[in-house]
Order: C-alpha cells, then sequence, then structure tokens
C-alpha cells in the first residue's frame, strides 16, 4: 500500500466523474470457474505461471508472490463490483486476468501483455430473482483474481521486439531483401494486408478477424527480420516464419492467429543483440 503507482492509481479513482467498466483494455470471454491460467495458455508459454488472489479484498492492496507484484483496487460502483489493477513489479509479461464469483467466471487477454486495466468485472446476473435478492442490480463481487504471466527463459536463442526494428535509427539493422516499405502481401501471401513492413509494425489491432490479422502482422514482421538477420539468433527460420503467418491468415479464425502472435511476440522478446 506505500507504492507510489497505487496511490496515483488511487487518486485517478477518487477524481474520476464515474467509474465504470468501459474501456477495459482486455477483450472479457467466459469461461469455467474451474480453469487456471495452464488452461488458458493457447500459446504454448512453457513458463507461464499464476498469482491468485483468493479471496480478492475489498479496497486497494498490493499483492504478489516474490516474483509478480500487483496493486488490485475492487470495489462497489454504481455499475456493480468492478476491479482495477496496476502491474508493480518489472519483467513478467502479464497475458491474462480471470475473475471468479458467483457461479460464473470471465477471462480477460492481454496480446500484447499489459501493465494494468480496469473495469474489469463479472457478468451481471440475467434472472429477475437474483437481482431482488442482491442490494446492487449489477455486476457481483468476484470471489478470486488470476494474473497469468510468463518471465523471460534463458533458451540460447535471440530476437528483436518490433519496437526495435520500427524505430529509425534502426533501419541500418534491417537484413537484405527486406526495407521499410517492403510488401506484407510478398511475404505471408494474398491473405495479408496490401501494406508496407513499416505500418504493419505500427498496427493498433482491434476486433474481429481484421484485428486479429494486425495483431498478427506486427508481429510477424519482427519475426521474419530477426530470422532473417545474420546477427539474431533466431529460433525458427524464415521459411517457417512466412509458411506459419500465410497459414494462420489464410485460416481466416482470429484465436489461430492471436496464438501464433502470442508465440512469435516470445521469440521476439528473447533478447537483441543488435545496436
Amino acid at each position: 500500500m506505500a507504492s507510489s503507482t497505487l496511490a496515483s492509481c488511487l487518486l485517478g479513482l477518487l477524481f474520476s466523474t464515474a467509474a465504470s467498466a468501459t474501456g477495459t483494455v482486455g477483450i472479457p470471454t467466459p469461461v469455467d470457474v474451474d480453469l487456471s491460467c495452464k488452461d488458458f495458455d493457447t500459446a504454448g508459454i512453457l513458463n507461464e505461471v499464476e498469482l491468485l488472489v483468493s479471496p480478492l479484498p475489498e479496497g486497494p492492496t498490493l499483492q504478489g508472490d516474490g516474483v509478480l507484484a500487483v496493486s488490485t483496487i475492487s470495489f462497489e460502483s454504481t455499475n456493480g463490483w468492478l476491479l482495477y489493477w496496476i502491474q508493480e513489479s518489472t519483467g513478467q509479461s502479464i497475458h491474462h486476468v480471470s475473475l471468479s464469483g458467483a457461479g460464473s467466471a470471465v477471462l480477460y487477454s492481454y496480446d500484447p501483455p499489459v501493465t494494468h486495466d480496469e473495469g474489469l468485472h463479472l457478468p451481471a446476473p440475467q434472472t429477475a430473482l437474483f437481482q431482488t435478492m442482491t442490494t446492487t442490480p449489477g455486476y457481483p463481487q468476484a470471489a478470486n483474481a488470476r494474473f497469468c504471466y510468463s518471465t523471460p527463459q534463458e533458451t540460447g536463442f535471440e530476437g528483436c521486439t518490433l519496437g526495435y526494428w520500427k524505430v529509425r535509427q534502426h533501419h541500418d539493422s534491417w537484413p537484405a531483401p527486406y526495407y521499410p516499405g517492403s510488401n506484407l502481401q510478398v511475404a505471408f501471401g494474398a491473405d495479408a494486408f496490401n501494406d508496407s513492413f513499416l505500418n504493419a509494425l505500427n498496427y493498433k489491432g482491434g476486433p474481429g478477424i481484421a484485428g486479429a490479422k494486425r495483431i498478427l502482422l506486427k508481429q510477424a514482421v519482427a519475426a521474419l527480420l530477426g530470422a532473417t538477420s545474420p546477427d539474431v539468433d533466431y529460433p525458427i527460420t524464415t521459411a517457417t516464419v512466412t509458411s506459419q503467418v500465410a497459414a494462420a491468415l489464410a485460416s481466416n479464425d482470429r484465436e489461430i492467429m492471436l496464438s501464433l502472435s502470442t508465440t512469435l511476440d516470445a521469440y521476439n522478446n528473447q533478447g537483441c543483440p543488435l545496436n
């Protein structure tokens, strides 16, 4: 509770005009109440573990397991119970946060990983009977929260993030035959956007199939550059990158594209040996 970050978060809550559940970074999905972080790991992140907060306390608290530290604020708003959280430690990547309670559970997914989110909540009850039995006709109080995260592993491989490749002063590190104006469709097939590598590195993602393509393609460009560079010991080959990305795009399946994106993101965060 002595954290300056937590204090700042509290001030933001106190001075906000209305706490609501809109604007969450994560994409919520109903899940089974008995699932753990390993069940949510569609990308096969070998070192993904979880910080389980149970019971989830009311008000602001600092939670930790010796590796990950997270400040949480669980409170009752006019819409029902909400959870705000912010990561206090460094070096960990939070991929999912799940809430469970009142017989239901919801999973918030983050691709790429984030360090904070606000307005997380369980689904509102659907029956009028439940509404009459509760004092707040909104989101029920969560009994616990799971923070699914991974830490860097010593894999012996290297990779450079999309943030590295898109910075102008690093464009001289781009390996031939690729350059910022290289075309996505030439590299990854007709199911990619007709756009440049540099534009793809700046994609913001979004919902639906188009959003999943943007999420995948920005990691795919960084992966292809890393795999092609003679100075980066990337874990997979150029041919593997292009074939896997082309197949994921052709599937037209959002989950397949997001899963491959998460895998490539992990590869791209293994440590960049370039200037």
